[in-house]
């Protein structure tokens, strides 16, 4: 039940006493009283039409595209198909896309135990022995998704339901019994299958608690409720609150801990190790991290051209495959960050210590040796283990600083300001190239929030890309690149980081938003360059045009996975692309790395895992746990945004449409970035109906195009910090719509009208 703050205001004593006498009543005579009866959806399809629908769909669907081939109501089919997710028998191979088990090669099961043994349980009954080093933590009763090795051998890509994880949400008294409604919303309803003793005198209604995950024989999920998630300051309860939803890592086991701590100190040079200690080397970071996993050197060939240096945290020295601290980072797949805080893929001792390349300590790495002709293009590739001592470390606004010529006379010797000018320069280059090669570098505005001691956000800072992150990200694409292409070279397969082409549908709708702001369209299908011309025309365009205009665009794009199927990557015009470069934060890293040392012929490598099979199972558990990483630092700074605007409500703020639907419209607040929803009660000129094919609300009566890109000023109503969510209104006094008996503007309006005909009737 959502708690929506709308100000702040004293109860009368005679409010009060009754607001007490309330708390006393017990939540399932409050839930009787204030029930409302549930509006009844459609009656959906059945679950084996369903498989059948989506048995026929090679490349899986949309709940709303199933619903629209089989004409059938799109939230009904969602509910079913979340209900077969659970069940074991759908899967979901990204988030809101499912496919038929089976296909694709993925299947999905339920982990069962028999004579001791555990095998994937798949929908049509066939038990499949479970792969004791590939099952992501799974135990008996969970329901997952497998990919069957060519060895017969059921490998875990995914844990769709955890018995025994904890959950939060809110109870619904209901006539079958209470149910558990999850904050995480694709989990769908559970029903509550015990509650502690006090439970019923402790509880109101809103409550969150905290409870164990039971999964039966079924794959059907109940819960047993443990007690009433306290009051906490919102630096502790924001946090366990996306731990709980998300099943995000606790605290390292202790055998890992064991492990890390028996790693020796010492960085001796051994075998065939090079020693480029003498090198100008020297790691730009924020000024807040501690896990440098980055270096950069560069120097003159003597034929023309550079040698530039991605010296890379040799990880894979530390971290063997199948040891206990491997097996504990590929549960976790990526560390998490959450604003303030950090749940590390890797001990401490590793990400922050021996890993970490700081400045004035030895340190292994795996560098690309990447050599650039004097037009700056990649002309060779060399790897090798190698032993640096970093000389300099900079933040991003120090070394921002030095290229702007803005940095202190005297801080940096002269030497390595001059390197740095120079891998700049190079960087520029680099990133020149691209474009000409078809990159589309879509423009977008990141902003984080500013905590004080307890949690609390008191401010909201705006986040750009300036030379000095340009610097490392192109050094560090070049690096991913070449690392791609040279174990392609070597005949090796790679986890390779892909991102397909756009959706001709969804740019359609791209093309469909430039019109309605009265910009041209007719490049958007004409391919890479066509489009990248289309975003380089909207830099001229007011920032908030610009901002709304490129994500949608970016929604035409499928998100980049991880896959050992190379298809390139679209977005960055690359043939070959894999991520070689953060091996401390990312696990696909460090699979690469091993693989890389496995293609040099090194000592202690020739064991680990080349198998295509095997290594696309670990690609796509890296994809799951990398979407469950980024859905939990978006829900945690929907929770901080919401706490942040909790102290405005009332306030009235410029916004920009970003979006519609039947229910009214989405907006971003342009001073913080923040998302809320403005719905149709706030709209008092005119009556709005949702246009699909405009993506806009449209006046009944004035012909009025609320769409994306349209600026408005709004008022903050309403938050759900628990919920993330935001309701926006319209300031007392509202701009008038459009005169609709204005003669220029009737004709315009016309004009809009039949020009939209004639495209529906096409």
């Amino acid at each position: 039940m959502a708690k929506y703050h709308r100000g702040q205001g004293k109860a009368k004593g005679s409010e009060a006493a009754r607001l007490a006498a309330r708390r006393t009543e017990g939540p399932s005579r409050r839930f009787e009283r204030n029930a409302r009866p549930s509006p009844r959806l459609p009656e959906g399809p059945s679950a084996e039409d369903l498989l059948k629908a989506l048995a026929g769909e090679e490349a899986g669907a949309t709940a709303s595209q199933l619903a629209g081939a089989m004409q059938a109501d799109a939230r009904s089919v969602s509910i079913s198909l979340k209900r077969l997710v659970e069940q074991g028998q759908v899967l979901e191979v990204r988030p809101g896309r499912y496919r038929a088990s089976g296909s694709g090669g993925e299947h999905a099961a339920i982990v069962v135990e028999t004579d001791g043994e555990l095998f994937a349980k798949t929908n049509d009954g066939v038990q499949v022995p479970l792969h004791a080093k590939y099952r992501l933590g799974s135990r008996t009763g969970d329901v997952v998704q497998v990919l069957v090795a060519s060895d017969g051998q059921a490998l875990v890509t995914r844990v769709l339901r955890r018995g025994g994880r904890s959950v939060v949400g809110t109870v619904m008294f209901a006539p079958g019994g209470p149910r558990l409604i999850p904050d995480n919303r694709r989990e769908g309803q559970m029903p509550v299958l015990t509650t502690y003793p006090k439970f019923h005198q402790e509880y109101n209604a809103g409550d969150r608690v905290v409870g164990t995950m039971e999964v039966d024989a079924q794959g059907q999920a109940g819960v047993h409720i443990e007690r009433i998630l306290s009051d906490e300051t919102p630096e502790v309860a924001d946090f366990r609150h996306v731990c709980l939803v998300h099943d995000l890592p606790g605290e390292f086991p202790p055998e890992v801990d064991r492990a890390a701590a028996g790693i020796g100190n010492s960085f001796p040079l051994q075998g065939a190790r090079e020693d480029i200690r003498h090198k100008m080397v020297f790691t730009i970071d924020p000024a807040t991290a501690k896990d440098f996993d980055d270096a950069l050197s560069l120097e003159p060939r003597p034929e023309g051209g550079w040698l530039l240096g991605v010296h890379i945290a040799d990880v894979s020295h530390f971290v063997r495959q199948f040891s206990p601290i491997d097996s504990e980072a590929a549960q976790r797949g990526t560390s998490v960050y959450l604003i303030n805080r950090v749940i590390p893929m890797l001990p401490e001792k590793l990400s922050n210590g021996l890993c970490s390349l700081v400045p004035g300590e030895d340190r292994y790495c795996l560098t690309a040796w990447l050599e650039l002709d004097r037009n700056c293009k990649l002309v060779g590739t060399r790897l090798a283990e190698t032993l640096i001592h970093s000389k300099h470390r900079f933040s991003y606004e120090e070394a921002l600083a030095v290229l702007e010529g803005r940095d202190e006379a005297g801080k940096w010797p002269a030497d390595i300001r001059e390197t740095l000018m120079r891998v700049s320069s190079v960087a520029q280059r680099l990133r020149s190239e691209r474009v000409r090669a078809g990159a589309l570098n879509l423009f977008s505005q990141e902003h984080r929030f500013h905590l004080d001691v307890e949690g609390e956000p008191i401010e909201v800072e705006r986040e750009g890309s300036d030379i000095s992150h340009q610097l490392i990200e192109e050094c560090m694409l070049l690096a991913n690149r070449g690392v791609a292409a040279w174990l392609k070279g070597k005949g090796y397969d790679c986890v390779y980081r892909v991102h397909a082409e756009p959706n001709q549908e969804k740019l359609g709708a791209f093309a469909t938003a430039l019109e309605n702001l009265g910009l041209d369209s007719k490049r958007v299908s004409a391919g890479r360059y066509g489009l990248q011309g289309c975003l380089r025309d909207l830099e001229s365009q007011p920032t908030s045009t610009r901002l709304v205009l490129n994500f949608l665009c970016l929604r035409a794009f499928s998100k980049a996975i991880y896959q050992v199927e190379n298809i390139g990557h679209h977005a960055l015009a690359f043939d070959d692309y894999c991520h070689f470069t953060s091996p401390i934060r990312r696990y696909p890293d460090l699979l690469v790395h091993r693989l890389v040392k496995h293609a040099l012929g090194l000592g202690g490598y020739k064991q680990v895992e080349i198998r295509r099979d095997y290594l696309d199972a670990m690609a796509r558990q890296s994809t799951w746990l990398e979407q469950r990483s980024e859905n939990a630092e978006r829900d945690l700074f929907a929770r901080k945004a919401a706490r942040y605007l909790s102290r405005r409500i009332g306030e009235e703020v410029a916004g920009v449409i970003t979006g519609a639907s039947g229910g009214g419209a989405f907006v971003q607040m342009l001073e913080t970035g923040i998302d809320g929803f403005l719905p149709m009660r706030a709209f008092s000129d005119d009556r709005y109906d949702y246009d699909e094919e405009r993506l806009a609300l449209v006046g009944r009566n004035s012909g009025r195009v609320l769409g994306p890109g349209f600026e408005l000023t709004v008022r903050i109503d309403a938050v759900d910090i628990e919920r993330g969510d935001i309701v926006l209104g319209f300031p007392a006094v509202v701009a008038p719509a459009a005169n609709p008996g204005n003669p220029v503007e009737r004709e315009r309006r016309q004009f809009q009208e039949r020009k939209w005909k004639k495209r529906r009737d096409r």
